[in-house]
């Protein structure tokens, strides 16, 4: 299988009123279909060829799936009623305005259309799904995030999926001597393993088993012992445990922890590349190099707020383009203290937009769970904090209390982040300090400080928001 790290071009040709328009799955395969009336038919119209060509069940693909715009530098998740013709003509200025790239690799960047996961599909609708046809195709997108180090993953539940895919492939992985059954192998499980830990090791003496070669010989063993009694299942047990699974990646970057180290000394830049992963469940902040998760909190644990910088002319910093990019603020409890993280990301707006869908929806849901037609019995039942896990049961899938030094564990200490009482202390010294005759400039001075102290107007804990679902379904 092709790497899936630069996705091909959408290819359209248009004969009288019918565009060939090609549809790509998770793992790069495209499905030509033919639209009628293309260049104004909305994404529905797509979404049901799609299905229809696939012959999946309509109404669990409908809920499971979605079409997205998807590019190098970009994702977006179709709404029913974009127009995916016009979108494609739209995506240079949907780059401008949400990418950082420059502007040579904006020029390069060309839009495919991709079936994939709906964006909003909790894991516990998912873990309801028994078509195995759509349990492939998820299985797919799975495999195709660990092997690109999207979602970060443990060797363990690597060395544990990549038996599972063999096992489902068992009858290609089985050959008539060992040279030919390990190419078949290697074959099967290269769609799954990260690329950094392929790597081969070496010591002075000898060079020590390849990742690869350690799964082989589990493959081996668990084959010649064990019967898998569901394969596919017990590989998405595993997946669903990770915490980010699922979620809508966005590009971003923090500012280092300084730890004033010597290693400290020779950093080429104080910022952090870092994926921001929002699902139905949380926002998880991941270090885009060392693919480890930095930050993970659930709706619930945290506020937020999104602000673009304008510089002022007679700011010293007013010709740094840095300075005016807008940034999505994370307010959380850690150590008894508030802590303050900053994302600076042109994509905070569709961050904001995300995480309020997925607060609204949340909210709905618990709303609905705790209607009076149930019994307070089952509204327990149901807010019991091990039904999210409950689905889970498997002898595969390990605990994630068992991770001592696992890539999902947060890592807040490598983060700079600023405590909200150093952040009004600051303001009130610069409010004693600063010299203001004028009677407007202190209005505005204090008015500064105030929004300041109310920053974040927006709790994950409430259904406020103060964007329309209009306007988040333009940014998702």
């Amino acid at each position: 299988m092709a790497k899936n790290n630069v996705l091909s071009k959408e290819r359209t040709s248009i004969q009288g009123d019918i565009i060939d328009v090609m549809i790509y799955l998770p793992d790069n395969t495209g499905h030509q279909v033919h639209i009628q009336d293309g260049k104004t038919t909305t994404t529905t119209k797509f979404f049901e060829t799609m299905v229809a060509a696939l012959d999946l069940p309509a109404e669990p693909a409908q809920k499971c799936f979605a079409l997205w715009l998807k590019s190098p530098l970009l994702d977006v998740q179709l709404r029913p009623h974009h127009v995916p013709f016009r979108m494609v003509r739209q995506w240079g200025l949907l780059i401008d305005k949400f990418s950082a790239a420059d502007d040579v690799v904006k020029m390069k960047d060309e839009p495919a259309l991709v079936f994939k996961r709906n964006a909003f599909l909790t894991k516990e609708e998912e873990a309801k799904i028994h078509d195995k046809k759509i349990l492939d195709i998820l299985l797919m997108e799975a495999k195709s995030n660990i092997q690109n180090g999207i979602y970060p993953c443990d060797r363990e539940d690597v060395e544990q999926l990549g038996i599972l895919l063999c096992v489902m492939n068992k009858h290609q992985c089985r050959g008539k001597d060992v040279k030919t059954e390990q190419k078949s192998f290697r074959n099967t499980i290269q769609g799954v393993i990260p690329e950094h830990m392929v790597r081969h090791r070496k010591t002075i003496f000898r060079r020590q088993k390849s990742f690869e070669d350690h799964v082989y010989h589990s493959f081996r063993h668990i084959s010649n012992k064990e019967e898998v009694e569901n394969a596919q299942l017990e590989f998405m047990k595993i997946c669903w445990q990770l915490p980010y699974y699922g979620s809508v990646m966005f590009e971003g970057e923090v500012e280092n922890k300084n730890n004033k180290t010597l290693a400290s000394w020779f950093l080429s830049s104080s910022t952090m590349q870092v994926r921001v992963a929002i699902n139905t469940t949380g926002i998880w902040i991941i270090n885009s190099e060392k693919k480890h998760v930095l930050l993970g909190l659930t709706y619930g644990e945290f506020n937020w707020e999104v602000a673009t910088k304008q510089p002022d002319e007679d700011d010293e910093n007013a010709g740094d383009d840095r300075e005016s990019i807008p940034s999505l603020f994370i307010e959380f409890d850690e150590d008894k203290t508030t802590k303050l993280l900053q994302i600076i990301s042109k994509q905070a707006s569709m961050m904001n937009s995300m995480i309020e869908t997925c607060t609204a929806a949340a909210l709905q849901a618990q709303h609905l769970r705790k209607s009076p037609l149930k019994s307070p019995d089952e509204v327990k039942s149901e807010d019991s904090p091990h039904k999210e896990m409950s689905f889970l049961s498997s002898s595969r899938v390990r605990p994630l209390f068992d991770r001592q030094s696992s890539v999902t564990h947060g890592r807040p200490g490598k983060l700079s982040c600023l405590t909200v009482q150093e952040q009004a202390d600051h303001h009130q010294d610069s409010k004693t300090k600063s010299s203001v005759t004028d009677e407007s400039e202190l209005q505005n001075h204090l008015s500064r400080i105030q929004h300041a102290r109310n920053f974040f107007r927006r709790s994950t804990k409430s259904n406020k928001t103060l964007t329309s679902e209009e306007e988040r379904d333009e940014l998702l």
